[in-house]
């Protein structure tokens, strides 16, 4: 299991993505609202592994890992 950090929680808006053998599991989305909506999608999709370096980029849309 592996926890990817999107964005800094200094700044009170960030998400941290939760994957199991590379696959995404769960988001805790902290004020920011597109990352849940996005994230959702991607867990009702069943998309397989993801690089952790692009989860973790917060210029990247969840919805172009789709």
């Amino acid at each position: 299991d592996q926890t990817v950090l999107r964005g800094d929680p200094e700044t009170c808006k960030f998400t941290v993505v939760y994957l199991r053998d590379g696959k995404p599991i769960a988001f805790d989305c902290v004020n920011t609202m597109k990352d849940y909506v996005q994230g959702r999608k991607l867990l009702e999709s069943g998309v397989g592994k993801l690089d952790p370096a692009l989860l973790a980029d917060p210029e990247m849309p969840l919805k172009d890992l789709l």
